[in-house]
């Protein structure tokens, strides 16, 4: 009995081992019981991403990276173009698909400066759709650090065959250099008074710029005069405030009286009206040519009879021109002034 016991401990004490074991491989390895969706993340160069990576959001784990496969050579049957060489198969859990949009952005980052890589996802806005199961998106590649100390040993390496190919011009230039310096410093020293004097003159100079500069402001912007100019300025835009709308509607209205007018007088009764003045006044017109006819007849006649009174032919002619006649008449007249009598007493 008591090397049984001990076997059935020994066995009991195996099997805790192993259960042990077990749950910690469970717990270290990531494996879960809850359901899960795959999402395909295509990438020009995920680095150093290898299957069983994990998947982590805000530093949670959510998932592994199932499978990383090679795609190159491959054509989108979508787009008709080249498809990324490299795809990867996350194996995610059901219960963070919420946070997964379709403006979500995957990229592959460490643990650390040098620690292991993982594929990282930021969480997409609410507005967006949510991921389907076997979704394709394409992930952001990482830095090749690689790559960039090649080309940088590269350009190190270019740099230095230019140094060793142009070691003499480069001394020349760095001696064209230290000469131009040293000219340049014994130049300041050996017109050292010239350069104070001409210092001191600038510094005059801008003395007096400031004080012009402060007489103008004086006179020009802050002076009594421009305050009077600003003051008119405003009265004169105040009087225009005032005056200029009455101004506008008056001549509003006179346009539209002169329009009235306008409609009025071009109207079919009126030109009718215009047309018949215009007959009138021609046959005025025509009258006034006949009677201009006769008066020049009446002229000649008149110039006929003033010619023969001129000449003393006739009563009139003879009493205008007779001066016995003439002298007789004003006697007449003259003993008439002095006698009005007689005009009604006869002896």
């Amino acid at each position: 009995m008591s090397q049984r016991s001990i076997e059935v401990k020994v066995g009991a004490l195996i099997l805790v081992a192993l259960a042990l074991l077990a749950g910690f491989i469970v717990v270290m390895g990531g494996f879960t019981l809850e359901p899960t969706l795959t999402i395909h993340v295509d990438f020009e160069n995920p680095g150093a991403l290898q299957a069983g990576a994990p998947v982590r959001m805000a530093g949670m784990q959510i998932g592994k990276v199932a499978e990383v496969q090679f795609r190159g050579g491959e054509i989108d049957s979508t787009t008709q173009e080249p498809a990324p060489p490299i795809r990867v198969v996350a194996k995610l859990e059901q219960r963070y698909r919420k946070a997964l949009r379709a403006n979500s952005r995957w990229y592959v980052t460490t643990n650390g400066l040098l620690g292991e890589q993982f594929l990282a996802v930021e969480p997409g806005t609410a507005e967006q759709p949510v991921l389907w199961d076997g979704a394709v998106v394409t992930g952001v590649s990482p830095p090749r650090l690689d790559l960039l100390l090649s080309e940088s040993y590269e350009l190190l390496h270019k740099a230095y065959a230019s140094i060793s190919r142009n070691e003499t011009k480069i001394e020349e230039t760095f001696n064209g250099l230290h000469s131009t310096l040293k000219g340049t410093g014994d130049f300041f020293r050996n017109n050292r008074e010239k350069i104070d004097a001409i210092v001191s003159n600038t510094e005059s100079l801008t003395m007096e710029a400031n004080d012009t500069m402060r007489e103008a402001r004086e006179r020009y912007v802050t002076g009594p005069q421009v305050d009077r100019i600003l003051n008119n300025v405003e009265r004169a835009t105040g009087t225009l405030d005032r005056e200029l709308p009455p101004l506008v509607r008056d001549g509003r209205a006179v346009l539209g009286d002169a329009k009235k007018i306008t409609g009025a007088l071009s109207s079919d009764d009126q030109l009718e009206r215009y047309r018949q003045i215009t007959r009138d006044v021609g046959d005025a017109a025509a009258t006034l040519k006949g009677a201009a006819t006769d008066a020049k007849g009446a002229v000649a006649d008149t110039r006929d009879v003033v010619s023969r009174v001129k000449r003393g032919q006739g009563t009139l002619g003879a009493l205008v021109m007779d001066e016995a006649i003439y002298d007789d008449l004003q006697e007449l007249l003259r003993d008439l002034k002095h006698n009005p009598w007689k005009l009604f007493w006869r002896e």
